[in-house]
């Protein structure tokens, strides 16, 4: 057999990151339904508890779940990355964003809150033109901008959209428009059970921290409510 004409069996396969933009819509359309729920259960919550511990629950929970689906299958080699910076910074960075979000629905309305945080997709924008040198056309730009205009009218800044409140929302819009870019931008290396794991592993780890600054023992069914929280997949 002419060698030259013989296929390469021991050439490695070309990887590249595949795009399944339907498979990517509905998965962002079920994850904004579980985050309106989840939200909704936040509000009714930090009214009653601190902040860290809502937040400490919901992410220790989604840590052992998670681990119990993906450790098995992957081992702890799912923690094996050469980006581990990148991973904390995200991580930290979404600390603050759902941090701050909880703030904002215990000082003013869920509606006003998450009305701020429609925001967010503008920063996300933002950041990956100029990070990640995605090309944003003019009808995208446009598109962003009378969304933007959009959630200022829902607000109304004329009367009590910029409380404290408001701000803390528009903090987290910010930083989790960092978060949606850094993510997209880490996919093409990290698999979705890395970016998963390690970002359940930091935020748990610092809202653990957080519990010193206040703990209450939760009822049976507030403590139903805390594990039932599933907005950590919205991002995924």
């Amino acid at each position: 057999m002419n060698e030259a004409s013989s296929p390469d069996v021991t050439a490695p396969a070309k990887s590249a990151r595949r795009e399944h933009i339907p498979l990517g819509i509905a998965y962002m359309i079920a994850a904004t339904i579980l985050f309106a729920a989840s939200s909704a259960v936040s509000k009714w919550l930090v009214g009653t508890y601190p902040v860290g511990e809502v937040l400490f629950t919901r992410t220790a929970v989604a840590l052992i779940t998670c681990a119990l689906f993906i450790v098995p299958r992957t081992g702890f080699a799912v923690f094996r990355t050469q980006r581990l910076s990148h991973h904390v910074m995200r991580s930290v960075s979404q600390a603050f964003s759902q941090t701050f979000l909880l703030i904002a629905f215990s000082l003013m309305s869920l509606a006003g809150a998450i009305a701020i945080n429609f925001s967010s997709p503008l920063f996300a924008t933002l950041v990956s033109a100029l990070l990640l040198k995605e090309a944003v056309g003019p009808a995208r730009w446009a598109a962003l901008l009378v969304g933007f205009c959009g959630v200022l009218i829902v607000t109304n800044p004329g009367a009590d959209a910029f409380q404290i409140g408001a701000l803390f929302a528009l903090g987290n819009a910010v930083l989790f428009g960092t978060v949606t870019a850094g993510v997209r931008g880490m996919t093409a290396t990290e698999s979705a059970e890395t970016l998963t794991m390690w970002q359940l592993t930091v935020l748990t780890i610092a809202y653990a921290c957080m519990l010193v600054l206040g703990f209450r023992m939760p009822s049976w069914f507030d403590a139903g409510a805390k594990v039932a929280r599933f907005d950590w997949v919205k991002d995924r």
